[in-house]
Formats: C-alpha cells, sequence, structure tokens
C-alpha cells in the first residue's frame, strides 16, 4: 500500500507540473499581493511609531515652554537659557522632519497621500510654538 501511495504522490507531482502554469501564475499573484501588502504594513508601522515620536516631542516643547513662560519671573538666567536650549531641541528637529517630509512627498509627485495632509496639520502648533515664542522674546526686549 505503501509503495502505491508514493506512486499516486508522484504522479499527482508530475501533473501538477505538467498543467503548473496557470497555478503557478495564480499563486505569483497571491504572493507577490502579500509581499505588497507586508510592505504597505511595515511602512505603516514605521510611519506610526514616527508619529508618535514628533507628537512626544511636541507636547514635551509646549510643556517646558509653557513652564518657561509661566515661571519666568522666578528663573535665573541660566534655568531660563536651559528651558530654552530644551525648547529648540525638541522643536527644530521636529520642524526639520516635517518640513523634509513635505518636500520628499511633493517632489515624488504624492499630493493625494493622507500623510502630507497629517504633516500639513503638524505644522500648525509648530508654527504657532514659534510664533509664541517670537512674541515672548519680542517682549522681553521690548521690555529692557
Amino acid at each position: 500500500m505503501g509503495s502505491l501511495d508514493f506512486g499516486y504522490t508522484s504522479w499527482a507531482q508530475e501533473q501538477a507540473v505538467r498543467q503548473g502554469s496557470p497555478d503557478d501564475n495564480q499563486t505569483e499573484n497571491q504572493l507577490s499581493t502579500i509581499v505588497k501588502l507586508l510592505q504597505e504594513q511595515k511602512e505603516g508601522g514605521i510611519v506610526h511609531t514616527y508619529l508618535t515620536v514628533i507628537a512626544f516631542m511636541m507636547g514635551l516643547a509646549f510643556v517646558i515652554l509653557g513652564l518657561y513662560i509661566g515661571q519666568e519671573h522666578n528663573l535665573s538666567i541660566l534655568t531660563k537659557r536651559l528651558y530654552l536650549a530644551a525648547y529648540f531641541a525638541l522643536i527644530v528637529p521636529v520642524t526639520v522632519i516635517l518640513i523634509r517630509h513635505i518636500e520628499v512627498t511633493l517632489s515624488s509627485g504624492q499630493l493625494d497621500e493622507p500623510r502630507l495632509f497629517v504633516t500639513f496639520l503638524l505644522l500648525i502648533p509648530v508654527a504657532a510654538s514659534y510664533v509664541l515664542m517670537a512674541i515672548r522674546s519680542r517682549g522681553e526686549i521690548l521690555g529692557r
């Protein structure tokens, strides 16, 4: 019985090889679809991580900005400079990352990409933080 099973298996494999072109093509298409989906999922995970880091850095920058503005009259010059250094160490890389992403996306012609819209939305609080800091700095300069 074992040799008959082996013979049938060999015959089935030969038939699959002879008639295999439609099945192979279908399998190849399915595999390429799976690979594309996996690549998109990987890219989505990376983008999700980047957006989380950017949001965290922006939140931290705003906390530092709020602490700086709220406690400014009680702070020494060194502490004020540390607050400003921490703020700009967080907000400048976020700005560079966002502008670079916009530049790359626009230069590649992917205007309908949803992440581009999110990037433009993230520029609003970044620009607002620069405006707040400029107003604050201008107030300090005029106050002296």
